[in-house]
């Protein structure tokens, strides 16, 4: 046991907590999406590894330990126009601010330590349908609006902004608008076609203004966080899985969802990251390798794949299919990333890293 994890067991054992809390369903982060964090002494932060899932998160496992302090300090001395490239600027930071603790791993941290970094101790950002419900309408804040009326504690909106420094960069002038308006920060701030940021000093705090945040809007649009529909998976043969989702099946057998539609007007970033080149439709029923098909006679999804490789697909499958249609039956009109956000995720490495360990030979094996 290393002198760090001694001398913060009980920040670190909550932020376990807080993490398993956040990514123990997948109606709230898919696969590997979504990142927490806990500020420590002496200035450090903990902060949920690249490519790992929340799940992972122990309190020697699946962290990065960095300097928040000096990240905090470079975001608040500067704005993103101060920058040629404001990304390599901000992510040549996170690297310099990377702390080497011995007994724990060198793992790369979320590419959002960034935002992380600038507020409160615990922090949980998650990919949340329900937050998405909104975040992926064009008539966000109105929703979120008369959602959040009565709310014993403040919002921000933040419009679509690449992952990374440019995204620190909008959260942190949304928090000093906020402040400045209504005399306080927000604890939660809703990313456009994105999801959901909730921080507090303590955990369980941060926990329930999730909760509340989450039960809010599922209401809003007539559901129950209790019914999401669960990932089942059944193996066929060695590397090729067949989905039980009915609600999916429906979904497919219904024409909508082809690759076209799916993979060329996105709601969010994952669905770029973990489905192009990945979902098909032509060619039959059964997949080739490292890719998934919908057999459009029973709406079933096949997948020639790893087992991880395979839940991950599915569940970014099923959150895309769920906000379309609910976003669809409430009446409102989806907002679709555009073509420069589409070709700065198609072309960043921070998120081929990401995928390249997702449900495949990076986080599952090394927690081995």
């Amino acid at each position: 046991m290393s002198d760090f994890v001694n001398n913060n067991r009980k920040l670190l054992e909550e932020y376990v907590r807080l993490s398993h809390c956040s990514g123990g369903r997948s109606d709230y982060v898919q696969g590997g999406g979504g990142n927490t964090s806990v500020k420590l002494a002496g200035g450090k932060m903990a902060i949920k590894a690249s490519g790992y899932r929340l799940s992972d998160v122990g309190t020697e496992q699946a962290y990065s330990v960095l300097d928040y302090q000096m990240l905090r300090s470079f975001y608040g001395g500067h704005e993103a126009k101060d920058f040629q490239d404001v990304e390599a600027a901000g992510a040549a930071q996170t690297k310099q601010a990377q702390c080497r603790i011995e007994g724990l791993p060198e793992l790369r941290p979320s590419v959002e330590a960034g935002f992380h970094s600038i507020l409160g101790r615990f922090v949980s950002h998650t990919h949340s349908v329900y937050a998405n419900l909104a975040c992926c309408t064009e008539s966000c804040r109105e929703i979120l609006q008369r959602v959040l009326d009565g709310a014993d504690y403040r919002w921000g909106w933040v419009p679509y902004s690449n992952p990374g420094a440019n995204l620190t960069f909008a959260v942190q002038e949304e928090g000093r608008r906020v402040k400045e308006s209504q005399g306080e920060e927000p604890a939660v701030y809703f990313m456009q076609n994105h999801g959901l940021v909730v921080h507090h000093s303590e955990c369980e705090a941060c926990l329930g203004i999730q909760e509340d945040v989450n039960r809010r809007l599922a209401e809003y649009f007539g559901l129950k966080l209790e019914e999401y529909p669960e990932v089942v998976l059944q193996e066929l043969e060695e590397g090729l899985y067949r989905s039980e989702i009915p609600f999916l099946e429906q979904a497919f057998r219904s024409g909508i969802y082809t690759e076209n539609h799916l993979l060329y007007a996105p709601l969010c970033p994952d669905q770029m990251v973990f489905l192009v080149g990945t979902f098909k439709t032509e060619g039959g029923r059964m997949p080739g390798q490292d890719c998934c098909t919908a057999d459009p006679e029973t709406g079933k999804l096949y997948f020639r794949m790893s087992k991880g490789k395979a839940q991950v697909t599915a569940e970014v499958l099923l959150s895309v299919v769920f906000l379309e249609e609910h976003i669809r039956n409430a009446g409102y009109k989806t907002a679709v990333l555009g073509e420069a956000a589409q070709e700065f995720v198609n072309n960043w490495e921070s998120e081929k890293y990401r995928k390249s360990l997702s449900g495949g030979a990076g986080a599952e094996s090394k927690k081995k």
